[in-house]
């Protein structure tokens, strides 16, 4: 008996049952699958209401998702660092430090309302709650009503196979927001860093993964700026 092939095997079980407790990836895409999607046309992006061109935003293979390696935070920043070119001025940010006390009191009017749930979802995802601000005031203005025309829903952007893999209604702003932290927390573990990060949320990772870096298309790379823009005015580091 080939002992090695028998660990590898064992390895992969325990890599796919460890997924299939992470349902911003693994669900989302057993969900779509599901429903009709071609393993490799499944939309794992949760803003899809500033998709990049070519579709929904990015896509990755059923396979990817299944097997492919997923980074650990601790170390997924110096990877990031010498896979993806660095832009100037980026990379000393984690998305993951707690803002400080305060740190509310720069958001505009329309994002004001919804501090408190914003932070209460980003301290349970673990990230900034600066960070999941600036994404929200990029995808929706702080408007818990605002659908896309590709079907994105509520404050964060949620497509319905998206949140339905992370077990929340996108219409329920506070659910939404929960889905919506819980999705880019899983970006951050990926590629640790905050503009990849946030360009995996708009175009999604496979798009991210073959560019080598921030994806070159025009919509990915204004959202990318707009959204590291909102998150310095309200004091984060890109």
């Amino acid at each position: 008996m080939d002992l090695s092939a028998v660990a590898d095997a064992s390895a992969r079980v325990a890599e796919i049952c460890q997924r299939a407790a992470s349902p911003w990836s693994f669900a989302s895409v057993l969900n779509q699958v599901s429903q009709g999607a071609p393993p490799d046309a499944v939309q794992p992006q949760a803003g899809a209401a500033t998709a990049a061109p070519g579709g929904n935003g990015g896509t990755d293979g059923l396979t990817s998702y299944l097997f492919g390696q997923r980074l650990g935070t601790a170390s997924a920043g110096s990877a990031a660092e010498g896979m993806f070119p660095l832009a100037p001025g980026l990379g000393s940010g984690s998305g993951r430090a707690a803002a400080p006390a305060g740190w509310a009191d720069a958001l505009p009017a329309a994002g004001r309302p919804w501090a408190a749930a914003i932070d209460a979802a980003a301290t349970k995802a673990g990230i900034d709650q600066r960070l999941l601000a600036a994404v929200t005031q990029a995808e929706s203005g702080f408007n818990p009503a605002a659908l896309s025309g590709a079907g994105a829903v509520g404050l964060t952007q949620l497509m319905p196979g998206t949140a339905s893999g992370l077990g929340v209604d996108p219409t329920d702003p506070v659910a939404n927001l929960d889905g919506g932290a819980r999705y880019l927390a899983g970006q951050l573990d990926s590629f640790g860093r905050v503009d990849l990060a946030v360009a995996a949320y708009n175009a999604g990772p496979g798009a991210v993964r073959q560019a080598g870096g921030v994806p070159d298309y025009p919509e990915t790379q204004t959202y990318v700026g707009r959204v590291l823009a909102y998150y310095q005015q309200l004091g984060g580091t890109p």
